[in-house]
């Protein structure tokens, strides 16, 4: 078993004023693929480098597979990281990097042939094998660097931001071949990334940092779907979610013209988040006042105001757009958040008590 449980991890360097990492609790099964996203200083990379024995704990504990490994070095934690620049030696062919490692640990060379191979087989390097890094496309020498990973066959793969030097049609290939080859192989991963997109296609489970504390954890899905905080519902999904500031009158959302209904009693203000696919814009006058269009062939994504704060619908391709338009939304697709904690607090009435109209103006 290689589950990997983190307990009240803290990280501060000498000289800040705050935690880098602040008290993170998480337990990563075994075979799980955990992907930790957020922005830039946000302390992903940290726990990562905590995880893989790279940076020390200031405080709480790590365990891989039952045991407690703070005070391991990285070589004895049964891990293997695979890095965004590669770090392969530049002297050394493809079949020697992947064999490196090997031979260090003294294992027979028959046996450290056949690994080679396997590992070249499963990730299609094996005409590469007598080439040194500098003859690779970028592609190839991640896919060496997977391989030098996955030969050791350790309990846990470490992935930090992989594919961030790759251009963007590469990328996406990559992280395809990534999710299969977990998939496959069986082998619990942790991998981080600023890549919200990267983050919802490979992820089992998504672990979402801000300041270096967890935001939300569970499925891409979930965090998708109901988002339990303004950061993650901002931060998750392209386009990104409308976090509008609004008003909750008798169950009812009000912003400028716009009236939804909501399950939330009472009265006060709340920040309502729209996404933009679950937003139509019809002709004629209205609170929607269009400002520029992008055209993604699938879509069109309209970008405008609405009550005066920025706000963006994504509609069919063949919409005609103009200055002001009439904007409807499904009160199902309705999210609210308290605006001083920034927490979850309701969405939209239930599609069951409301006529299936759109409602808006």
């Amino acid at each position: 078993m290689a589950a990997i449980t983190l307990s009240e991890v803290v990280k501060t360097y000498a000289g800040a004023t705050a935690p880098t990492v602040k008290s993170v609790d998480l337990t990563i099964e075994d075979g799980e693929f955990c992907v930790l996203v957020g922005p830039s200083g946000c302390g992903k990379s940290t726990l990562l480098r905590m995880i893989a024995g790279l940076e020390t704990v200031t405080g709480g504990e790590i365990a891989i597979g039952g045991r407690v490994v703070n005070d391991l070095e990285p070589m004895d934690r049964d891990i293997a990281m695979v890095f965004q620049n590669y770090a392969l030696y530049p002297h050394m062919s493809v079949r020697e990097n992947l064999s490196y490692g090997l031979k260090n640990r003294r294992m027979p060379k028959p046996e450290i042939a056949a690994r080679v191979e396997d590992v070249a087989r499963i990730l299609q390097i094996g005409p590469f094998l007598d080439r040194k890094p500098r003859a690779l496309s970028g592609g190839q020498r991640q896919r060496v660097a997977m391989g030098r990973a996955i030969v050791r066959e350790p309990s846990v793969f470490l992935f930090d931001e992989p594919l961030s030097n790759l251009d963007a049609k590469l990328r996406v290939s990559m992280r395809g071949e990534i999710k299969q080859l977990q998939k496959r192989l069986g082998t619990t991963s942790v991998y981080v990334t600023h890549d919200q997109m990267e983050a919802m296609t490979l992820a089992d489970k998504l672990v979402v940092l801000n300041g270096g504390q967890i935001e939300q954890v569970g499925t891409p899905l979930e965090l998708y779907r109901t988002p339990q905080t303004v950061f993650v519902a901002g931060f998750i999904g392209s386009p990104g979610m409308n976090l509008i500031d609004a008003r909750i009158e008798n169950n009812v959302l009000m912003v400028d013209d716009l009236a939804i209904a909501a399950d939330v009693p009472g009265r006060g203000e709340v920040v309502a988040g729209l996404r933009p696919e679950t937003v139509t814009l019809r002709a004629g006058a209205g609170a929607f006042r269009t400002a520029y269009v992008e055209d993604l062939g699938n879509s069109r994504l309209v970008h405008g105001t609405l009550g005066g704060q920025p706000f963006a619908a994504q509609v069919p391709p063949e919409t005609e757009i103009e200055p002001n338009m009439q904007l409807a939304v499904d009160p199902a697709g309705l999210h609210l958040f308290d605006p001083i904690t920034g927490r979850r607090i309701g969405r939209g009435a239930h599609p069951a008590t409301q006529t299936p109209q759109l409602m808006g103006i």
